[in-house]
Protein backbone atom coordinates (compact mmCIF):
# COMPACT_ATOMS: atom_id res chain seq x y z
CA UNK A 1 0.00 0.00 0.00
CA UNK A 2 1.23 3.19 -0.93
CA UNK A 3 1.05 6.60 1.23
CA UNK A 4 0.27 9.54 -1.27
CA UNK A 5 0.26 12.11 1.70
CA UNK A 6 1.21 14.02 5.12
CA UNK A 7 -1.14 16.85 4.16
CA UNK A 8 -1.52 16.56 8.36
CA UNK A 9 -0.84 20.55 8.61
CA UNK A 10 -1.07 23.35 6.62
CA UNK A 11 1.34 25.62 7.77
CA UNK A 12 4.41 25.09 10.04
CA UNK A 13 4.71 26.42 13.23
CA UNK A 14 4.82 30.02 14.39
CA UNK A 15 8.25 30.36 15.57
CA UNK A 16 10.43 27.33 14.89
CA UNK A 17 14.58 26.15 14.02
CA UNK A 18 14.11 28.74 10.40
CA UNK A 19 13.09 31.48 12.02
CA UNK A 20 16.39 30.73 14.98
CA UNK A 21 18.09 30.53 11.64
CA UNK A 22 17.32 33.75 10.49
CA UNK A 23 17.74 34.93 13.66
CA UNK A 24 21.39 33.71 13.40
CA UNK A 25 22.01 35.72 10.15
CA UNK A 26 20.70 38.95 11.47
CA UNK A 27 23.26 38.70 14.16
CA UNK A 28 25.84 37.79 12.34
CA UNK A 29 25.64 41.20 9.49
CA UNK A 30 25.07 43.37 12.65
CA UNK A 31 28.24 42.10 14.15
CA UNK A 32 30.31 41.62 10.74
CA UNK A 33 29.15 44.71 9.99
CA UNK A 34 29.65 46.91 13.48
CA UNK A 35 33.26 45.43 13.10
CA UNK A 36 33.70 47.12 9.74
CA UNK A 37 32.16 50.69 10.21
CA UNK A 38 33.28 51.19 13.76
CA UNK A 39 36.55 52.09 11.96
CA UNK A 40 34.66 55.65 10.77
CA UNK A 41 34.30 56.61 14.18
CA UNK A 42 37.08 55.28 15.99
CA UNK A 43 39.84 56.91 13.50
CA UNK A 44 37.89 60.17 14.81
CA UNK A 45 38.74 58.77 18.30
CA UNK A 46 42.22 57.75 18.43
CA UNK A 47 43.26 60.60 15.81
CA UNK A 48 41.70 63.18 18.11
CA UNK A 49 41.93 62.27 21.59
CA UNK A 50 40.97 65.37 23.14
CA UNK A 51 37.43 64.73 21.28
CA UNK A 52 37.15 61.50 23.07
CA UNK A 53 39.38 60.28 25.89
CA UNK A 54 42.39 62.03 26.22
CA UNK A 55 43.73 58.73 28.66
CA UNK A 56 44.07 56.99 26.16
CA UNK A 57 46.45 56.46 23.04
CA UNK A 58 46.61 59.26 19.60
CA UNK A 59 47.97 58.68 16.46
CA UNK A 60 48.55 61.46 13.41
CA UNK A 61 47.51 60.03 10.13
CA UNK A 62 47.36 61.97 7.14
CA UNK A 63 43.59 62.56 5.32
CA UNK A 64 45.39 59.95 2.72
CA UNK A 65 46.34 57.45 5.24
CA UNK A 66 42.65 57.68 6.97
CA UNK A 67 41.19 56.87 3.61
CA UNK A 68 43.53 54.37 3.08
CA UNK A 69 42.42 52.26 6.34
CA UNK A 70 39.23 53.13 5.74
CA UNK A 71 38.91 51.26 2.64
CA UNK A 72 41.14 48.20 3.21
CA UNK A 73 38.12 46.07 4.26
CA UNK A 74 36.62 46.34 1.05
CA UNK A 75 39.93 45.94 -0.81
CA UNK A 76 40.00 42.30 1.21
CA UNK A 77 36.44 41.65 0.43
CA UNK A 78 36.92 41.97 -3.39
CA UNK A 79 38.54 39.09 -3.66
CA UNK A 80 36.56 36.99 -2.03
CA UNK A 81 33.03 37.59 -2.78
CA UNK A 82 32.55 35.40 -5.80
CA UNK A 83 34.87 31.94 -4.19
CA UNK A 84 32.51 32.33 -1.25
CA UNK A 85 29.24 32.24 -3.34
CA UNK A 86 30.72 29.03 -4.84
CA UNK A 87 31.58 26.90 -2.20
CA UNK A 88 28.37 27.62 -0.37
CA UNK A 89 26.37 27.13 -2.89
CA UNK A 90 28.33 23.39 -3.42
CA UNK A 91 28.84 22.64 -0.02
CA UNK A 92 26.42 24.54 2.23
CA UNK A 93 27.52 27.92 4.39
CA UNK A 94 27.40 26.79 8.14
CA UNK A 95 31.08 26.13 8.47
CA UNK A 96 32.16 29.01 6.22
CA UNK A 97 29.74 31.28 8.43
CA UNK A 98 31.65 29.97 11.44
CA UNK A 99 35.28 30.53 10.00
CA UNK A 100 34.11 34.07 8.42
CA UNK A 101 33.12 35.23 12.37
CA UNK A 102 35.67 33.72 14.21
CA UNK A 103 38.27 35.61 12.17
CA UNK A 104 37.19 38.46 11.97
CA UNK A 105 35.96 38.10 15.64
CA UNK A 106 40.04 37.72 16.62
CA UNK A 107 41.28 39.96 14.35
CA UNK A 108 39.18 42.94 16.09
CA UNK A 109 40.23 42.33 19.09
CA UNK A 110 43.88 42.70 18.03
CA UNK A 111 43.35 45.85 16.24
CA UNK A 112 44.78 48.20 18.66
CA UNK A 113 47.53 46.27 19.29
CA UNK A 114 48.20 46.16 15.58
CA UNK A 115 48.43 49.99 15.49
CA UNK A 116 50.59 50.21 18.50
CA UNK A 117 53.11 47.74 17.26
CA UNK A 118 53.40 48.50 13.31
CA UNK A 119 51.40 52.17 12.82
CA UNK A 120 48.73 52.43 10.46
CA UNK A 121 50.72 50.29 8.14
CA UNK A 122 49.89 47.21 10.07
CA UNK A 123 46.81 48.24 10.30
CA UNK A 124 45.68 48.49 7.01
CA UNK A 125 46.93 44.77 6.77
CA UNK A 126 45.09 43.74 9.31
CA UNK A 127 42.05 45.55 8.51
CA UNK A 128 42.13 44.00 4.77
CA UNK A 129 42.87 40.52 6.03
CA UNK A 130 39.68 41.48 8.24
CA UNK A 131 37.90 42.20 5.03
CA UNK A 132 39.36 38.95 3.09
CA UNK A 133 36.71 36.96 5.61
CA UNK A 134 33.50 39.87 5.57
CA UNK A 135 33.71 38.99 1.91
CA UNK A 136 32.57 36.24 2.10
CA UNK A 137 29.36 36.47 4.55
CA UNK A 138 26.95 37.81 2.07
CA UNK A 139 26.70 35.32 -0.21
CA UNK A 140 27.18 32.88 2.59
CA UNK A 141 23.83 34.42 4.47
CA UNK A 142 21.69 34.03 1.28
CA UNK A 143 22.71 30.60 0.39
CA UNK A 144 21.68 29.53 3.52
CA UNK A 145 18.70 32.04 3.78
CA UNK A 146 17.30 29.89 0.05
CA UNK A 147 17.77 26.99 1.88
CA UNK A 148 15.78 27.43 5.00
CA UNK A 149 13.09 30.03 3.87
CA UNK A 150 9.73 29.08 2.35
CA UNK A 151 8.82 31.00 -1.01
CA UNK A 152 6.06 32.37 0.56
CA UNK A 153 7.95 33.66 3.65
CA UNK A 154 10.76 35.30 1.66
CA UNK A 155 10.29 38.53 1.89
CA UNK A 156 9.22 38.91 5.38
CA UNK A 157 12.90 36.41 6.25
CA UNK A 158 14.89 38.13 3.59
CA UNK A 159 14.03 41.64 5.42
CA UNK A 160 14.58 41.17 8.65
CA UNK A 161 18.15 39.21 7.64
CA UNK A 162 19.42 42.40 6.13
CA UNK A 163 18.24 44.63 8.43
CA UNK A 164 21.45 43.49 10.35
CA UNK A 165 23.24 45.89 8.25
CA UNK A 166 21.43 48.45 9.37
CA UNK A 167 21.55 47.48 12.90
CA UNK A 168 25.69 46.42 12.66
CA UNK A 169 25.72 50.41 11.32
CA UNK A 170 24.03 51.90 14.24
CA UNK A 171 26.15 49.67 16.85
CA UNK A 172 29.16 50.61 14.85
CA UNK A 173 28.46 54.43 15.09
CA UNK A 174 26.66 54.89 18.03
CA UNK A 175 28.00 52.05 20.48
CA UNK A 176 31.71 53.22 19.43
CA UNK A 177 31.13 57.03 20.04
CA UNK A 178 29.80 55.63 23.76
CA UNK A 179 32.56 53.57 24.36
CA UNK A 180 35.81 56.20 22.90
CA UNK A 181 34.40 58.43 25.20
CA UNK A 182 33.79 55.96 28.52
CA UNK A 183 37.05 55.12 30.55
CA UNK A 184 37.13 52.13 28.16
CA UNK A 185 38.40 54.34 25.75
CA UNK A 186 38.54 53.56 21.81
CA UNK A 187 39.66 50.27 21.94
CA UNK A 188 36.26 48.83 23.69
CA UNK A 189 35.09 49.80 20.37
CA UNK A 190 36.90 46.85 18.74
CA UNK A 191 36.94 44.47 22.01
CA UNK A 192 33.08 44.15 22.42
CA UNK A 193 31.89 42.90 19.16
CA UNK A 194 34.54 41.10 18.83
CA UNK A 195 33.71 38.94 21.89
CA UNK A 196 30.20 38.66 21.09
CA UNK A 197 31.53 37.00 17.68
CA UNK A 198 33.17 34.43 19.47
CA UNK A 199 30.04 33.74 21.67
CA UNK A 200 27.76 33.85 18.15
CA UNK A 201 30.61 31.12 16.76
CA UNK A 202 29.91 28.96 20.10
CA UNK A 203 25.71 29.01 19.40
CA UNK A 204 25.85 28.71 15.77
CA UNK A 205 28.18 25.67 16.59
CA UNK A 206 25.58 23.79 18.58
CA UNK A 207 22.15 25.14 16.64
CA UNK A 208 23.12 26.19 12.99
CA UNK A 209 22.58 23.63 10.18
CA UNK A 210 23.22 23.97 6.54
CA UNK A 211 19.62 22.55 5.52
CA UNK A 212 16.56 21.41 7.33
CA UNK A 213 17.52 17.59 6.54
CA UNK A 214 20.66 18.35 8.62
CA UNK A 215 18.86 19.88 11.62
CA UNK A 216 18.71 17.83 15.04
CA UNK A 217 16.47 19.94 16.69
CA UNK A 218 13.69 20.99 13.52
CA UNK A 219 10.63 19.37 14.57
CA UNK A 220 8.94 16.84 12.04
CA UNK A 221 6.33 19.08 10.67
CA UNK A 222 8.13 22.09 10.27
CA UNK A 223 11.20 20.06 8.53
CA UNK A 224 7.73 18.86 6.15
CA UNK A 225 6.81 22.29 5.47
CA UNK A 226 10.64 23.52 4.91
CA UNK A 227 11.69 20.73 2.38
CA UNK A 228 8.14 21.02 0.43
CA UNK A 229 8.54 24.68 0.30
CA UNK A 230 12.02 25.47 0.05
CA UNK A 231 12.88 27.24 -3.02
CA UNK A 232 16.35 25.08 -3.45
CA UNK A 233 15.34 21.75 -4.71
CA UNK A 234 16.54 18.27 -3.09
CA UNK A 235 19.03 16.62 -4.86
CA UNK A 236 22.77 16.50 -6.27
CA UNK A 237 24.40 20.22 -6.53
CA UNK A 238 24.03 21.49 -10.01
CA UNK A 239 27.23 22.69 -12.23
CA UNK A 240 27.37 26.11 -12.26
CA UNK A 241 26.85 27.88 -15.36
CA UNK A 242 29.13 30.53 -15.62
CA UNK A 243 28.99 31.72 -19.47
CA UNK A 244 24.99 31.73 -19.05
CA UNK A 245 25.07 33.63 -15.69
CA UNK A 246 27.71 35.94 -16.52
CA UNK A 247 25.91 37.25 -20.42
CA UNK A 248 22.80 37.21 -18.68
CA UNK A 249 20.95 40.40 -19.12
CA UNK A 250 18.77 40.61 -16.34
CA UNK A 251 21.82 39.47 -13.98
CA UNK A 252 23.95 42.48 -15.44
CA UNK A 253 21.38 44.68 -14.72
CA UNK A 254 20.86 43.95 -11.30
CA UNK A 255 24.85 43.82 -10.72
CA UNK A 256 25.38 47.34 -12.36
CA UNK A 257 22.23 48.78 -9.79
CA UNK A 258 23.73 47.03 -7.18
CA UNK A 259 26.58 48.50 -7.48
CA UNK A 260 25.48 52.35 -8.32
CA UNK A 261 23.76 51.96 -4.80
CA UNK A 262 26.78 50.83 -3.10
CA UNK A 263 28.03 54.27 -4.42
CA UNK A 264 26.10 56.11 -2.16
CA UNK A 265 24.91 53.52 0.64
CA UNK A 266 29.29 52.87 1.32
CA UNK A 267 29.43 56.72 1.24
CA UNK A 268 27.10 57.56 3.59
CA UNK A 269 28.53 54.93 6.11
CA UNK A 270 32.03 55.81 5.61
CA UNK A 271 32.31 59.57 4.94
CA UNK A 272 29.22 60.74 7.78
CA UNK A 273 31.63 60.67 10.79
CA UNK A 274 33.95 63.10 8.88
CA UNK A 275 31.47 64.96 6.87
CA UNK A 276 29.86 65.97 10.68
CA UNK A 277 33.02 66.56 11.90
CA UNK A 278 34.50 68.70 9.63
CA UNK A 279 31.25 70.79 8.85
CA UNK A 280 29.78 71.03 12.17
CA UNK A 281 32.91 70.45 14.26
CA UNK A 282 30.97 68.63 17.46
CA UNK A 283 32.42 66.31 19.79
CA UNK A 284 33.18 62.49 19.92
CA UNK A 285 29.68 61.86 21.60
CA UNK A 286 27.36 64.15 20.00
CA UNK A 287 29.51 63.31 16.18
CA UNK A 288 28.58 59.26 16.79
CA UNK A 289 25.07 60.13 17.91
CA UNK A 290 24.32 62.36 15.38
CA UNK A 291 26.10 59.70 12.42
CA UNK A 292 23.81 57.14 13.90
CA UNK A 293 20.58 58.75 13.73
CA UNK A 294 20.25 58.28 10.07
CA UNK A 295 20.87 54.95 10.64
CA UNK A 296 18.15 54.38 13.51
CA UNK A 297 15.90 55.72 11.08
CA UNK A 298 16.79 53.38 8.50
CA UNK A 299 16.58 50.37 10.50
CA UNK A 300 12.77 51.13 11.36
CA UNK A 301 11.71 52.06 7.80
CA UNK A 302 13.42 48.74 7.01
CA UNK A 303 10.75 46.82 8.63
CA UNK A 304 8.23 49.26 7.19
CA UNK A 305 8.94 48.43 4.08
CA UNK A 306 9.00 44.23 4.82
CA UNK A 307 5.38 44.87 5.98
CA UNK A 308 4.30 46.86 3.08
CA UNK A 309 5.99 44.26 0.79
CA UNK A 310 3.97 41.62 3.03
CA UNK A 311 0.56 43.31 2.42
CA UNK A 312 0.71 44.27 -1.39
CA UNK A 313 1.88 40.83 -2.01
CA UNK A 314 -0.67 39.17 0.07
CA UNK A 315 -3.72 41.23 0.07
CA UNK A 316 -3.30 43.48 -2.85
CA UNK A 317 -2.04 40.41 -5.30
CA UNK A 318 0.78 43.45 -6.62
CA UNK A 319 2.50 41.73 -9.19
CA UNK A 320 6.37 40.82 -8.26
CA UNK A 321 7.97 42.92 -10.93
CA UNK A 322 5.75 45.99 -9.86
CA UNK A 323 6.59 45.59 -6.73
CA UNK A 324 10.38 45.15 -6.72
CA UNK A 325 11.06 47.87 -9.09
CA UNK A 326 8.95 50.46 -7.34
CA UNK A 327 10.47 49.91 -4.34
CA UNK A 328 13.88 50.05 -5.98
CA UNK A 329 13.46 53.72 -7.42
CA UNK A 330 12.33 54.79 -4.32
CA UNK A 331 14.92 53.41 -2.75
CA UNK A 332 17.37 54.70 -5.30
CA UNK A 333 16.12 57.88 -6.35
CA UNK A 334 15.02 59.53 -2.78
CA UNK A 335 18.64 59.52 -1.71
CA UNK A 336 19.80 61.27 -5.10
CA UNK A 337 17.55 64.10 -4.79
CA UNK A 338 18.46 64.27 -0.99
CA UNK A 339 22.41 64.08 -1.64
CA UNK A 340 21.58 67.32 -4.44
CA UNK A 341 19.80 69.41 -1.89
CA UNK A 342 22.41 68.35 0.76
CA UNK A 343 25.21 69.89 -1.57
CA UNK A 344 23.95 73.38 -2.02
CA UNK A 345 22.45 73.70 2.02
CA UNK A 346 24.59 76.68 3.97
CA UNK A 347 27.18 75.53 6.64
CA UNK A 348 24.49 76.38 9.67
CA UNK A 349 21.68 74.78 8.59
CA UNK A 350 22.49 71.40 10.46
CA UNK A 351 18.60 70.55 10.74
CA UNK A 352 18.51 70.54 7.02
CA UNK A 353 21.54 68.60 6.82
CA UNK A 354 20.80 65.88 8.85
CA UNK A 355 17.02 65.77 7.85
CA UNK A 356 18.53 65.45 3.95
CA UNK A 357 21.22 62.40 5.51
CA UNK A 358 18.08 60.86 7.35
CA UNK A 359 15.76 60.95 4.06
CA UNK A 360 18.64 59.43 2.26
CA UNK A 361 19.75 56.68 4.27
CA UNK A 362 15.62 55.58 5.25
CA UNK A 363 15.16 55.64 1.48
CA UNK A 364 18.01 53.08 1.01
CA UNK A 365 17.01 50.30 3.52
CA UNK A 366 13.70 49.64 0.59
CA UNK A 367 16.79 48.22 -1.30
CA UNK A 368 16.98 44.96 0.27
CA UNK A 369 13.10 44.19 -0.54
CA UNK A 370 13.32 46.38 -4.14
CA UNK A 371 16.59 44.48 -5.40
CA UNK A 372 18.32 42.16 -3.31
CA UNK A 373 16.46 39.65 -2.86
CA UNK A 374 16.09 39.62 -7.47
CA UNK A 375 19.37 36.91 -7.04
CA UNK A 376 16.63 34.67 -5.17
CA UNK A 377 13.95 35.26 -8.07
CA UNK A 378 16.47 34.67 -11.06
CA UNK A 379 18.41 31.68 -9.61
CA UNK A 380 17.31 30.17 -6.19
CA UNK A 381 19.92 27.52 -6.48
CA UNK A 382 22.91 29.73 -6.94
CA UNK A 383 21.03 32.75 -4.78
CA UNK A 384 24.76 33.15 -3.22
CA UNK A 385 27.30 32.77 -5.94
CA UNK A 386 24.58 35.83 -7.61
CA UNK A 387 25.24 37.79 -4.50
CA UNK A 388 29.28 37.14 -4.38
CA UNK A 389 29.32 38.05 -7.91
CA UNK A 390 27.48 41.39 -7.19
CA UNK A 391 28.74 42.16 -3.79
CA UNK A 392 32.44 42.02 -5.64
CA UNK A 393 31.57 44.87 -7.44
CA UNK A 394 29.87 46.68 -4.92
CA UNK A 395 32.77 46.08 -2.92
CA UNK A 396 34.72 47.45 -4.76
CA UNK A 397 32.31 50.57 -5.20
CA UNK A 398 33.70 50.26 -1.49
CA UNK A 399 37.32 50.13 -2.33
CA UNK A 400 37.11 53.32 -5.14
CA UNK A 401 34.62 55.33 -3.41
CA UNK A 402 36.54 56.77 -0.23
CA UNK A 403 40.16 56.72 -2.14
CA UNK A 404 38.25 58.92 -4.56
CA UNK A 405 36.85 61.15 -1.93
CA UNK A 406 40.25 61.40 0.06
CA UNK A 407 41.56 63.10 -3.18
CA UNK A 408 38.56 65.49 -3.63
CA UNK A 409 37.54 66.45 -0.24
CA UNK A 410 40.91 67.86 0.84
CA UNK A 411 39.73 69.87 3.85
CA UNK A 412 36.82 68.66 5.60
CA UNK A 413 35.20 71.70 6.52
CA UNK A 414 35.12 73.15 2.75
CA UNK A 415 31.29 72.27 1.83
CA UNK A 416 32.12 73.06 -1.91
CA UNK A 417 34.82 69.78 -1.95
CA UNK A 418 31.59 67.88 -0.75
CA UNK A 419 29.33 68.98 -3.28
CA UNK A 420 31.29 67.61 -5.83
CA UNK A 421 30.94 64.23 -4.32
CA UNK A 422 27.14 64.17 -3.20
CA UNK A 423 26.15 65.33 -7.14
CA UNK A 424 28.59 62.91 -8.76
CA UNK A 425 26.91 60.18 -6.51
CA UNK A 426 23.47 61.35 -7.15
CA UNK A 427 24.52 60.54 -11.22
CA UNK A 428 25.20 57.38 -11.03
CA UNK A 429 21.96 56.59 -8.50
CA UNK A 430 19.65 58.08 -11.32
CA UNK A 431 21.54 55.97 -14.28
CA UNK A 432 21.50 52.67 -12.74
CA UNK A 433 18.24 52.70 -11.43
CA UNK A 434 16.94 53.51 -15.00
CA UNK A 435 18.41 50.33 -16.57
CA UNK A 436 17.23 48.24 -13.41
CA UNK A 437 13.81 49.60 -14.05
CA UNK A 438 13.81 49.16 -17.88
CA UNK A 439 15.80 45.82 -18.35
CA UNK A 440 15.09 44.10 -14.61
CA UNK A 441 13.36 40.64 -14.50
CA UNK A 442 11.65 39.17 -11.49
CA UNK A 443 11.60 35.25 -12.82
CA UNK A 444 13.84 32.52 -12.84
CA UNK A 445 16.08 32.48 -15.66
CA UNK A 446 16.62 29.22 -17.74
CA UNK A 447 19.63 28.36 -16.31
CA UNK A 448 18.33 27.67 -12.81
CA UNK A 449 17.19 24.45 -13.87
CA UNK A 450 18.61 22.17 -11.62
CA UNK A 451 18.95 19.23 -14.24
CA UNK A 452 21.59 19.53 -16.91
CA UNK A 453 20.75 18.92 -20.11
CA UNK A 454 23.24 15.74 -20.19
CA UNK A 455 20.85 14.25 -17.12
CA UNK A 456 18.24 14.75 -19.23
CA UNK A 457 19.37 13.18 -22.69
CA UNK A 458 21.20 10.15 -20.76
CA UNK A 459 18.28 9.19 -18.91
CA UNK A 460 16.87 6.14 -19.62
CA UNK A 461 13.15 5.42 -20.95
CA UNK A 462 12.23 2.89 -17.98
CA UNK A 463 12.77 5.86 -15.48
CA UNK A 464 10.71 8.08 -17.66
CA UNK A 465 7.60 5.77 -18.52
CA UNK A 466 5.78 4.97 -14.97
CA UNK A 467 3.93 7.83 -13.65
CA UNK A 468 2.90 6.52 -10.38
CA UNK A 469 6.95 6.40 -9.30
CA UNK A 470 7.63 9.77 -8.67
CA UNK A 471 4.46 9.42 -6.16
CA UNK A 472 5.75 6.14 -4.48
CA UNK A 473 9.13 7.97 -3.92
CA UNK A 474 8.08 11.21 -2.68
CA UNK A 475 5.60 9.28 -0.49
CA UNK A 476 8.60 6.94 0.98
CA UNK A 477 9.96 10.33 1.83
CA UNK A 478 7.51 11.59 3.46
CA UNK A 479 7.04 8.66 5.49
CA UNK A 480 10.35 8.90 6.54
CA UNK A 481 9.80 11.92 8.23
CA UNK A 482 7.59 10.75 10.64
Amino acid sequence: MTIKSFNLVEKGPKWGIRHVQVLFLFICSTLVVAQRFNMSVAIVAFTNANSSNPNFPEYRLTEQQKSYLLSSPFWGSCCTQMMSGYLSSRFGAKLMLLGIMLITALLSISTPFALAWGGWQLLFWVRLVQGLAMGGMWPCLYTHLAKWCPKEEANRMGGVMTTGLDCGTIMGFALSGVLSASPLGWPSTFYVPGYLGIMWCLLFLRYGANSPSESRFISLIERKLALEQSQVPRGETPPVPWLRILTSRPFIVLALSKMSQACSFYTLMQQIPRYIHGIFHYSIRVNALLSAVPFVVMLMSSYGFIFLAEYLTRHRDIPLPILRKTINSFATWTPAVALVILSYLSDENVVGSMCCLVAATAAISGQAIGSSLNHVDLSPNFAGLLFGISNTLMSAAGVISPIIIGLTVTNESDRTQWRSVFLGISVILFLGNLLYVIFGQMTAQPWNDFQSKETTTQASPKTLQPTTAPEETFSVEKFNYF
